[in-house]
Parts: C-alpha cells; sequence; structure tokens
C-alpha cells in the first residue's frame, strides 16, 4: 500500500484547475446544459443519457490535466476508442444497479398511483399508506440498487483511467479498479468522504461552490490513481 496525502491530492487538483478552469468548467457546464435542453425537450431519463454518453470526455480531460499539467478541448474529444470503452466500463458498472433502481421507481409509482386513485374514489387520501415514500417491493428494489451504485462507484472509480492510461482493457480494468480499491480502501474511502463534504459546502452558497467542486473531483480522482499506482503524472510545483 502506497502513502499518500489526500490533502495534498487536493492541494493538486486545486492548483491544476485553477489552470485548466476554461476546460474542465465548459466541459461540465455542457453537460449540464444538454441534460437540461433534453430533459426539457423529451425526459429526465433522456437527459441522463445524454449526459452520460457525453461523460467520457469529461473524464479523459480530468486525467489528461492530472497526467500532463495542461489539456485541450481538442485533446480531450481526440481518442474516440478511448471514450467508447470508458462509456461501455460505465454502462457495464451502471447496468445492474439502473436496471434495480429503474424497475423499482416504476412499481412504486404503479403503486402509488393506484393507492391514490383508489383513494380519490373513496373521497379521501386518509388511506394512503405511504408508497410515496418508496415502500414494499418497489422500495426494496430501488434503495437495493442505489445501494449496489454507491458500493460499484467505490470500488469502480478507477477503472477509467486503467483504460486511459492503456494498463488495462474493459473488463480488465473492472478487476484492477476493485483490487486497487481494497488494497487501499481506507485512503480511497476518506478521498470519498471529503468530496461529499466539499460537495455539501458547496452547494451551500446556491450551488455556486459546486462548479469548482465537481470539476476538482474529476482531476483529483486521477490525481489519487496515478499515487496509488506509482505512475508519474504532473510534478507538483
Amino acid at each position: 500500500m502506497r502513502e499518500v496525502s489526500i490533502q495534498q491530492l487536493w492541494n493538486r487538483a486545486w492548483d491544476l484547475f485553477k489552470v485548466n478552469w476554461l476546460l474542465l468548467l465548459g466541459l461540465l457546464s455542457g453537460l449540464l446544459v444538454l441534460y437540461v435542453i433534453v430533459s426539457f425537450l423529451i425526459s429526465d431519463i433522456s437527459g441522463l443519457i445524454a449526459m452520460t454518453l457525453l461523460s467520457p470526455v469529461l473524464v479523459r480531460a480530468g486525467y489528461l490535466v492530472a497526467r500532463q499539467g495542461q489539456s485541450s478541448f481538442g485533446e480531450a474529444f481526440g481518442d474516440i476508442s478511448l471514450l467508447l470503452k470508458v462509456l461501455v466500463y460505465q454502462f457495464i458498472l451502471l447496468l445492474i444497479p439502473g436496471i434495480l433502481i429503474g424497475l423499482g421507481y416504476v412499481l412504486v409509482l404503479g403503486s402509488a398511483t393506484a393507492e391514490l386513485s383508489e383513494a380519490s374514489m373513496e373521497g379521501g387520501y386518509g388511506g394512503m399508506r405511504g408508497s410515496m415514500v418508496f415502500s414494499g417491493t418497489g422500495g426494496i428494489l430501488f434503495w437495493l440498487g442505489q445501494i449496489l451504485l454507491l458500493i460499484l462507484s467505490l470500488f469502480g472509480w478507477a477503472g477509467p483511467y486503467a483504460i486511459l492510461s492503456g494498463r488495462a482493457g474493459i473488463f480488465r480494468a473492472i478487476g484492477q479498479s476493485f483490487s486497487l480499491t481494497a488494497q487501499n480502501f481506507g485512503t480511497v474511502f476518506l478521498a470519498f468522504l471529503l468530496f461529499i463534504g466539499l460537495g455539501i459546502l458547496g452547494a451551500i452558497p446556491c450551488g455556486v461552490g459546486l462548479l469548482v467542486v465537481g470539476p476538482m473531483w474529476y482531476v483529483f480522482q486521477p490525481l489519487l490513481y496515478l499515487a496509488l499506482t506509482g505512475e508519474e503524472g504532473v510534478p507538483h510545483s
């Protein structure tokens, strides 16, 4: 297990963000705008799908910034094959949790609709048992999906960087990410907790701070990966 300072990595992420803020913030803002437009024109689910399809570009931009110190929009979009591999990797991790969450949501929505209809026919809403708070079978599936998504996000975070660095293909990257996280669980878990804390603080001033914390996270993760694997990133000044 390598000795890694989370504070130093966040400091480096901040320094790199200041140099590459236009690239990182531009890509993140573009994803959010795409989500809003597609969600407004089609549906929220379609908006999430559109964001997911382009999220590998931001992942690659963060990796290049961590590795080289600077990057550009052209480099971020440059290697389509790598972007597709990262996209497939993300799809594999999200597949089962997504199915559970979606199925649970549909069951809860159907149950709630039935109860509302029944209560309406009876002339009141006092008989509703709380389906709207995700109870019953649908609720179990929904929360099971959420828990599985959290676990896979925690253990599978490093996979895209194993792919981008050329160390692994899509399926081998899953194993490498789980192994790397298991060997350095305390460090990785602390990093995720700190990100959640920074995210909460960033959300306080009307969410403005998230425009800094969000892009920094995309630089911090590859910095953490490079530190844990012993690969060379941008020198710390």
